[in-house]
């Protein structure tokens, strides 16, 4: 029905076949995963298809997107029986000097105390660099980079990686892995997994180790063998209160993230209540505030933010020392 609205002629010249293969690939790179029911959706609103298909033909379309150099693994139970395109072989191409202006305004944004704006070009670029199927390309500091500097050549295999570790936190059952600790060397872990984390340069595993019943929080380039046991994880990760205050522009700007609320409001000031898991990546986006952003609670963060923020302007003082400008070494 929905086809009847197209004028007979414009499917006299058209493979239909062809073109829903391409629709097809469309609507996987506009929407990176679609289960059956998601795909028929959009097959039907489509005026030049106006129908569904059953898994099988479906299945013919995506195998042939794959001839193509599409990467598509197969809908299982594991990525929740959906289509998910890991590779497209038609890239986006950038110049150089056309990426150096992104990472330069990535720069600018990252301090920029409107949280909004710089939340939204976060996820623009984040699509622009899927896109580009080059994961390092915007590679800025520790705490500002978008998309991971991987040891994968291959950002399809940096996808398989986080892809596997997310199915073992919904999973939700222990698993015992070698891992490369930068102090003790190579050890074997028993490890209940709650969270995957995408920290800068780095994929991190949050969970709870058996052994020493604490929590750790693994990098994902260490760790070796992988093997998921039938134990399930016997306790939920505990979560942290922290309070945090934030003036001026930013007070007024700020867009909160998951499981953030306001304790207290004022003109030029909020003050936003957090529960996290694990700390290092509040501390990180908390520090890039600067002087607009104060820790207020638990005492424990405020002092490990103060030591930080002391560490920091110890190795810039030391710098300067070592490499003053022309222009303070001749006064």
């Amino acid at each position: 029905m929905a086809a009847a609205s197209v004028p007979q002629e414009v499917f006299q010249n058209i493979n239909i076949s062809a073109y829903r293969v391409l629709f097809i690939l469309l609507m996987l790179v506009r929407y990176r995963s679609l289960n059956l029911v998601e795909l028929n959706r959009h097959l039907y609103d489509n005026p030049m298809i106006g129908r569904g298909y059953n898994s099988e033909t479906l299945t013919k379309y995506i195998n042939t997107l794959r001839e193509a150099g599409c990467r598509i693994p197969r809908s299982t139970n594991r990525n929740d029986y959906c289509y998910e395109l890991f590779r497209n072989p038609f890239l986006l191409h950038l110049e150089p000097q056309e990426i150096s202006v992104a990472r330069k305004l990535m720069h600018l944004l990252a301090k920029h105390p409107d949280e909004a704006l710089y939340q939204d070009y976060r996820r623009f670029m984040e699509g622009l660099a899927w896109s580009l199927g080059t994961p390092g390309f915007l590679e800025l500091d520790e705490d500002t980079a978008l998309i991971p500097a991987t040891p994968y050549r291959d950002i399809s295999l940096w996808r398989e990686r986080f892809n596997e570790f997310q199915q073992y936190c919904q999973d939700a059952f222990a698993l015992q892995l070698q891992y490369l600790d930068p102090e003790c060397g190579e050890m074997e872990l028993l490890i209940e997994p709650y969270e995957l984390i995408e920290r800068g340069r780095r994929l991190l595993l949050l969970g709870l180790d058996r052994s020493t019943q604490e929590q750790r929080v693994l990098d994902l380039e260490r760790v070796g063998s992988v093997r998921q046991l039938p134990s399930k994880n016997r306790r939920p990760p505990t979560q942290m209160s922290v309070v945090f205050a934030l003036y001026g522009r930013l007070a007024k700007s700020y867009r909160f993230y998951p499981d953030e609320t306001v304790v207290y409001r004022a003109e030029q000031e909020i003050h936003v209540k957090a529960r996290v898991t694990e700390t290092s990546g509040l501390m990180l986006r908390l520090l890039k505030y600067g002087t607009s952003c104060q820790v207020l609670s638990p005492e424990s963060l405020r002092d490990n933010m103060k030591h930080h923020v002391q560490s920091l302007l110890t190795a810039m003082t030391e710098s300067w020392d070592e490499n003053p400008s022309p222009a303070v070494g001749h006064l």
